[in-house]
């Protein structure tokens, strides 16, 4: 699917402009890194315990596992979308000396996609695990022509030009993860319940917030005219996004959402042992 769909991307771009295909290309390679270190290596670690829960004839434990990952995903997904939204100048300033506005406008569209296909790796893996490979192969097929059409339609018929081609990367995206999700609630009714979506609605909540705060930090931390060199660049950049991350565990724990009692619970317990036993 990566294969076909970079194919008809990087086709695309070549006839855009000069240069085209290789500021798409780290676009793109700057928004999978988080979805490689969130998606990926969760799904990955969680399938065989989902194996598991199948096998001992526990469906109910199954589903509870996936509810519990696939919030997890998503609580790690937001504030790290969220950060490479407002901090999308400094990512670009890291491959080019003084910025790329290409670039920084490509991950201004991409940052939605970090947390779809986050989540899609664990769906996809829901099914696999149940022995069903084929539901994600045929909905690979779909996205691929959506894709294909879209990148098509955005670049040539509307003129948005490479950013045509981010536009239909992100669409698919949450196609595909609607698509797997739908079918998921059809197979287990309770997966997506009440305490599920209250859950989303306070991450949602923290992550707005994150942003309202990350965004007031650029504008005390703004790059500037000066600011061409990856020393001055990475200290905005690692202020703005701790102090984002910090607020979002924050608000998260505020708001009580078990993903951020957890976690904090977790660094106290690292940090101040002997406080947490006394």
């Amino acid at each position: 699917v990566d294969y076909v769909n970079t194919l008809v991307e990087t086709s695309l771009a070549s006839r855009l402009y000069v240069g085209a295909i290789r500021t798409f290309q780290q676009a793109t390679t700057l928004h999978m890194v988080p979805i490689t270190l969130i998606g990926v290596a969760i799904s990955t670690a969680a399938f065989p315990k989902m194996n598991e829960r199948l096998n001992q004839g526990r469906p109910d434990l199954f589903r509870r596992e996936l509810q519990s990952i696939i919030r997890v995903i998503i609580w790690l997904a937001l504030p790290v979308a969220v950060v490479t939204l407002v901090t999308r100048g400094y990512l670009a300033n890291f491959l080019y000396n003084g910025g790329n506005p290409t670039v920084a406008g490509l991950l201004e569209i991409l940052w939605i996609a970090i947390i779809f296909r986050s989540i899609y790796h664990i769906a996809s893996r829901s099914f696999y695990a149940q022995q069903d490979t084929k539901t994600p192969l045929y909905i690979s097929f779909f996205t691929i022509g959506l894709n294909i059409v879209l990148a098509v339609l955005f670049t040539m018929k509307f003129n948005l030009g490479i950013s045509g081609l981010a536009w239909a990367q992100v669409i698919t995206a949450g196609i595909e993860v609607m698509i797997l999700f739908f079918i998921m609630s059809r197979r287990m009714p309770k997966l997506f319940d009440a305490s599920f979506t209250h859950a989303i609605t306070r991450m949602v909540t923290a992550s707005v917030v994150t942003w309202i705060v990350a965004y007031v930090m650029t504008g005390f931390f703004n790059l500037l005219i000066t600011d061409k060199s990856f020393a001055a660049t990475f200290p905005k950049f690692a202020l703005i996004a701790a102090v984002g991350l910090v607020t979002y565990i924050t608000v998260c724990r505020l708001l009580n959402l078990r993903e951020a009692v957890d976690f904090t619970d977790r660094i106290q317990n690292i940090l101040f042992p002997r406080l947490r036993r006394s």
